[in-house]
């Protein structure tokens, strides 16, 4: 491929996009196909997992979300530095250094001890409504659990989820780049940050079994200086990244198997599918479905030209529809063997950081609601949120039948 296309020059989407409703996942595959590059308004989006994974790796591309918040029109400057240095849209070697911090704390061996605490939660959450037989699952399900399962992980009182649920959806609700949301967000990064910053502290002289204490350790035992406001950057991040994308990610779960009852008896009868049906459920239809990056110079993607401070749209959901990586893409099947990893949860040092906690959340809902739930289906029409790279249902009405 020569070296001469040029944003002008590509297919654009927006016309189809302003006509399509639902989920991204189910249009997007639909409007990109026969396309390696589109344009969608002013970016240019990347359909295929190989480009997708460029853009996540290579540093020459940094955070789009990073720009886009500090060209917002009368925003506080403390307020921009503040949320440019949360670890979701941080970049460099501070980056680098915080997602060092970070990992040891977030291994898969220390979420373990809070599988059975989560588990209990779901099942206190379907005996509220086993009964009744139908339900909206945003509001019996996905909202109450990662709250609570914050909760837990910090080492604080249940009777703080609404807290965190209040600041979370304020915090994350930035994201969507809609001015008015600035003042509630700086508002809940203020009371955040103090939250935080005090629990840091009684974590210092008094340790615990939760994950503040284990940063700690873990920034100890490196031989690491961890500052208050290294510890807090990690942790509100894995609030307000984890909270919103968690739950929306069991609702798109949930939604997929009411619209495949096979699937869901599928996993009934044999519940060890559960580790690979979340990793499908995450593939086929992602919450975070894109992620903005932006050129940070001239340069040139496989004859793609990209002009300093273009937007570019790594499509995670489109990554993960790529027949040369995934067999069968358009199939929905829990018991999928997985070659290649999915973009669901990013790519490198631009995964998320929260996906082991995310996982296991995952994991413990679905095995305790398959085994509970049966006749899976949905009760009336699903509701979705606005496709702001973050999406799922904010009303899912299913039915179906205590086990």
């Amino acid at each position: 491929m020569s070296a001469s296309i040029r944003l002008t020059d590509l297919h654009s989407i927006d016309d189809e996009v302003a006509l399509s409703t639902g989920p991204a996942w189910q249009w997007l595959p639909r409007l990109t196909r026969g396309h390696r590059f589109v344009r969608w308004q002013s970016s240019v989006v990347l359909t295929t997992y190989a480009d997708c994974r460029v853009a996540l790796s290579d540093r020459r591309f940094g955070n789009g979300l990073r720009a886009e918040i500090g060209a917002m029109p009368d925003i506080d400057p403390r307020f921009v530095e503040r949320r440019r240095s949360s670890l979701l849209l941080e970049e460099g070697e501070r980056h680098t250094r915080l997602r060092r911090l970070a990992i040891p704390a977030l291994r898969p061996r220390n979420f373990e001890r809070f599988r059975p605490a989560m588990a209990e939660v779901v099942d206190e959450l379907v005996d509220r409504v086993a009964d009744h037989g139908r339900c909206d699952a945003v509001v019996s399900f996905c909202n109450p659990l990662p709250i609570s399962v914050i909760c837990w992980v910090l080492g604080v009182p249940r009777a703080e989820a609404e807290f965190f649920a209040e600041v979370a959806e304020a915090s994350t609700a930035l994201f969507s780049g809609d001015p008015s949301t600035v003042s509630a967000a700086m508002a809940a990064t203020e009371k955040i940050d103090s939250y935080i910053e005090d629990l840091i502290g009684r974590r210092r002289r008094d340790p615990g079994q939760d994950l503040i204490t284990d940063l700690l350790a873990a920034a100890e035992a490196d031989g690491a200086t961890v500052s208050g406001t290294d510890v807090m950057t990690i942790i509100t991040s894995l609030i307000v990244g984890g909270t919103d994308t968690t739950r929306n990610q069991l609702a798109i779960a949930l939604h997929c198997f009411a619209e495949r009852p096979e699937e869901w008896e599928r996993l009934r009868r044999r519940p060890e599918l559960v580790p690979a049906a979340v990793e499908e459920v995450v593939r086929f239809a992602p919450t975070a479905y894109a992620m903005k990056r932006v050129a940070d110079e001239d340069m040139e993607l496989d004859g793609l030209l990209l002009p300093k401070g273009t937007p570019v749209i790594v499509m995670s959901t489109l990554a993960n529809r790529d027949e040369s990586v995934f067999p069968e893409p358009d199939r929905f099947d829990i018991g999928r063997t997985f070659r290649h990893p999915h973009m669901g949860f990013g790519w490198g040092l631009r995964s998320c950081i929260g996906s082991v906690l995310a996982r296991a959340e995952l994991g413990e809902a679905l095995t305790v609601l398959s085994r509970r739930l049966t006749g899976l289906a949905l009760d009336g029409e699903t509701v979705w949120s606005r496709p702001d790279t973050i999406q799922g249902p904010v009303t899912l009405p299913l039915r179906f039948e205590a086990a």
